[in-house]
Parts: structure tokens; C-alpha cells; sequence
């Protein structure tokens, strides 16, 4: 039993500080030295299954519970209702909750909790209606989901509604959060107004969310008005500095933190290296990665990320890449930053063998590593691996965006393969920008093709009905003067057909 209770604890631990992988690596071990199923564990696994939507390993732990006999224990059907609902399963969720043969209101919470977390509003609030007992999770649920769905109006309904007695500071948080995750601060400031407890997460969330719409001043008027302050705190304006690029800022933060007694965490070492980053400030980021190794902080995958990404961007890629071989745990995030600094410093062979790599690990590369991909084959004149890159991205079901179409029609270009490029923004699904046919134009200037040139010109002609994007693109060009005629006649005319005069070539 004791031998049970630590593997439950040590499980625990892996939960607790998110993370699941562990959980469910532990539990792995435990299941093959007892040769079958750990039931105190069962909860927990499933809670880590859900958190990395591993729906396969979840139906083997279900199948194991089913054949232990356990299926009616309450926790462990509640678990699998949570389980396959965030597993995006809901039909298996709505399975399990109808034959759970007991269901308490944590059962209900997470059916309603799986419907809202799939989109379908409507069936939760079905079961919200038949509910016989509400909590203030159950509430918190709703307003959450309406939330996620996008149906502002009906989460601030419910919040509304929220009977007095289970309208906690918790509820009160998570409304204000929902307007200030999605950008509308005068509504989250209404209900911050109202509140008559504030807990220290709901001021972070506020000072988090001017920031993030660019209001640093009233950010900081919130920050200055906290008597007391805590870690969370702190964090929220290092890290808010951190985003709008003010790096000088961010460093005189970080020192007034640690003179108030607070140590940092990672959290706040992650902020102060993005700033480095963006600053290129490497002594700066090597002494803070000293600090790190001289703590008791974790090197978690946030934190590694963070370091790679730093490093590379300040052009110390050796260090970055030794860090990201001696990583035990990498994610899209890790192998998107060294492959981004190889492309960006010219090192466009490296960038291509790493995402060769990447693809050979288990890893799936995402919209941010072939941009990276597509830019340095760019630098480099790859034009091969472009375009066989560009071709994957259909194959990894990765959509592609406006930015990847440029890279590629700037690699064609630069390559003196006009027509492709012409044909290539002719097929696009989108509306060319000014950068995209600037860079093309730029090419045929280049490339001294006047025929292709005219070409070009007529296509925009006929695109567009406006003199300020015609004048975007010779400045995206690089041709000034004509930029400048185009800035005239728009002044004067405002916005009309672009004239024929458009066609010649400086």
C-alpha cells in the first residue's frame, strides 16, 4: 500500500505541475511492474490524456477500467466523460455519461464542459437547463464556453444571471478576463469597477490585457495603483513591456521586482530573454541563462524555447543549437526557433537539414516552420527546396497564408523566374498585397524585363482602383519616384482607375 500511495503522489506531483507527459510515462511503469491497471492512478491518467488530447491512450486506459470492473465508479466516469468530450470524442462522452448508472453535478459540469468545448452551445445549455444542482463551476462552465464560442453577448447573460450567493471572485475573474482575452478593456474595466473583492489575478489580467492592446500608460496606472504586490504582478508588467518591445523598460522592471524581494521565476526570466532577444542584447540573455543554471528554477520547455530562440536570434548560434540537441523534450516552438535563426543568418543549408529532421522526428511542422523554411530558401536561392517545401505544406494540412505565397514569389524572383512568379500570385486563393506584387515588380526591374514588367503593371491595373497602393508597391520596389507621382495623383484625385502612364519603367 505504501508503495501504491507514492506512485499515486509521485503521478500527482507530475499533474500538478503540469505535466502530463510524465504522468502518463509514470503510469506506464507502475502498469508494467503490477501487470495491469493502477486504479487510484486512473483519474489522473485520463486528466493527462485530456490535457494532450491522446484520445488512443485514453480508450486503452477506458478498456482496462472496463475490464477491472471499476466503469461505475463515479470519479472514474466523470473522468471519462472529461476525457473524450476535450478529446473532441463527444459522441463517446455523451455514451459514457448516459450509461454511468451515478452522476453527480462534477458529472454534469463535465458533459456541459465537453458540448461547449466542441461548439455545441446549444445542447449545453439543454443539460444546463435540466440540471437539479448548480455550483459556481457549473456556472463558470457556461460563461466560459459562450466565451470560447464567441457568443459574447450570452456569456455576459449568464454572468448576469449568476445567482448571488455562487457569483464568487472566481466568476467575477473569469468575466473580466473573457473581455480582456478578446481585446474589449472598457467592458472588462466596467465589470473590474464593480467588483467588491479583487484577488491578485484579476488586477494581472487587467494590466495584461492593456497591454496587450497597446495601452502601456493605463497598464502602468493600474500596475502603480496595487499597495500590494506579488509575483504575478511583477511578471504581468515585465512581461507586458516585454510584448510592446519597450526593452529598456523591461530590464529597469526586472531590477525593481528582485529589490522588492521578489526572486524570479521562470515566467519572468522567459519574458526578460524575449526581450534580449528582440534587442539582440546577448550578454544580457547569457547572464540571465547563468542565472538559471545557478537556481533552482526548472529548465522547462518554456524556458528552454526561450533560450534557443534567444540565442539564435542574437546570431550565438552554436550555443543556440547545443541547447536545443541537449533538450530532452522538444516541441514545434523549440525546432521553429534554431531553424528560424539558420535561416535569418544566412545559414539556409542548416535551416534545411534541421526541418529535414524535424519531419523524420515525430514532430509536424506548422505554418511558422515553413515560413522560416520558405524565407531562408529565399536568402539562399534554393529554389528546388522551395518549392518542393511549399508543395508539403498541402501534405501536413497546413494552410497556407498570404506571407508564405510572398516568400515563394520573392524566391522565384530573385531566381529571374518571372513567369512562375507571375503565374504563381495570378493562382493565388488570395488577394495579392503591395508587398507581394512590389517584390515582383522589383524582380522584372532586376531582371531588366520589360515585357514581364508590363505585364505585371497590367495585372495591377486591372486589380486594383487605387494611386496609394500602386504607390505601396514602387515603394515596395524600391522605385521612389514613382512612388512619390503615385502619392501626387492620389492627393489630387483621390481614388480612380491607375492610368496607362502606370506601364513605364524607370
Amino acid at each position: 500500500m505504501r508503495q501504491n500511495t507514492g506512485w499515486y503522489d509521485s503521478i500527482k506531483n507530475c499533474i500538478t505541475h503540469r505535466k502530463p507527459e510524465a504522468a502518463i510515462l509514470t503510469y506506464i511503469r507502475i502498469r508494467g511492474c503490477w501487470g495491469g491497471i493502477v486504479i487510484p492512478a486512473v483519474p489522473l491518467v485520463l486528466k493527462a490524456c485530456a490535457s494532450l488530447s491522446l484520445l488512443n491512450f485514453g480508450k486503452v486506459v477506458h478498456s482496462e477500467i472496463f475490464k477491472s470492473g471499476i466503469e461505475c465508479n463515479v470519479m472514474v466516469g466523470t473522468s471519462l466523460v472529461d476525457m473524450y468530450g476535450k478529446c473532441r470524442d463527444i459522441a463517446s462522452a455523451r455514451q459514457q455519461f448516459d450509461e454511468m448508472p451515478d452522476r453527480n453535478f462534477i458529472s454534469w459540469n463535465a458533459m456541459i464542459g465537453g458540448y461547449m468545448w466542441n461548439g455545441h452551445t446549444e445542447i449545453a445549455s439543454a443539460l444546463f437547463a435540466m440540471m437539479t444542482e448548480r455550483t459556481t463551476v457549473t456556472w463558470n462552465t457556461m460563461i466560459t464556453g459562450y466565451a470560447r464560442n464567441g457568443d459574447m453577448a450570452t456569456a455576459r447573460f449568464v454572468f448576469d444571471a449568476v445567482p448571488r450567493g455562487l457569483k464568487t471572485v472566481v466568476t467575477w475573474t473569469l468575466m473580466v478576463n473573457v473581455y480582456a482575452s478578446n481585446g474589449n478593456m472598457e467592458a472588462a474595466r466596467e465589470v473590474f469597477e464593480k467588483m467588491g473583492v479583487r484577488n491578485f489575478y484579476v488586477w494581472s489580467v487587467m494590466i495584461t490585457g492593456y497591454f496587450k492592446i497597446g495601452d502601456v500608460v493605463k497598464a502602468r496606472e493600474l500596475f502603480d495603483g496595487i499597495s500590494l504586490r506579488n509575483l504575478v504582478i511583477w511578471n504581468s508588467l515585465i512581461s507586458g513591456y516585454a510584448q510592446n518591445r519597450m526593452f529598456s523598460e523591461v530590464m529597469d522592471a526586472f531590477t525593481r521586482m528582485q529589490e522588492d524581494g521578489f526572486e524570479p521565476d521562470e515566467v519572468t526570466l522567459v519574458s526578460v530573454l524575449s526581450a534580449c532577444a528582440q534587442a539582440g542584447m546577448l550578454d544580457v540573455g547569457r547572464e540571465i541563462h547563468e542565472r538559471f543554471l545557478n537556481s533552482r528554477i526548472e529548465l522547462n520547455e518554456f524556458v528552454v524555447n526561450s533560450l534557443v530562440d534567444m540565442y539564435a536570434k542574437c546570431g550565438d548560434l552554436g550555443t543556440a543549437r547545443l541547447i536545443f540537441e541537449e533538450a530532452l523534450a522538444k516541441n514545434s516552438a523549440t525546432w521553429n526557433s534554431l531553424i528560424t535563426g539558420f535561416a535569418v543568418h544566412g545559414r539556409c543549408r542548416e535551416a534545411i537539414e534541421l526541418f529535414t529532421r524535424m519531419e523524420e522526428s515525430s514532430m509536424r511542422p506548422d505554418e511558422i516552420t515553413f515560413l522560416s523554411v520558405l524565407s531562408g530558401c529565399a536568402h539562399g536561392g534554393l529554389v528546388e527546396e522551395g518549392l518542393e517545401s511549399f508543395s508539403k505544406m498541402e501534405r501536413y494540412g497546413v494552410k497556407r497564408s498570404v506571407k508564405h505565397y510572398g516568400c515563394l514569389v520573392d524566391l522565384l524572383g530573385r531566381a529571374g523566374r518571372l513567369e512562375d512568379a507571375f503565374n504563381l500570385v495570378k493562382e493565388m486563393p488570395m488577394e495579392p498585397n503591395h508587398t507581394i506584387l512590389g517584390s515582383l515588380l522589383g524582380a522584372c526591374r532586376t531582371h531588366s524585363d520589360t515585357y514581364m514588367t508590363a505585364k505585371v503593371l497590367e495585372f495591377i491595373n486591372e486589380l486594383s482602383h487605387h494611386y496609394r497602393l500602386l504607390s505601396n508597391i514602387y515603394a515596395a520596389s524600391e522605385r521612389w519616384e514613382m512612388a512619390e507621382r503615385m502619392r501626387v495623383a492620389f492627393s489630387a484625385k483621390g481614388c480612380e482607375k491607375i492610368t496607362g502612364c502606370s506601364v513605364l519603367v524607370a
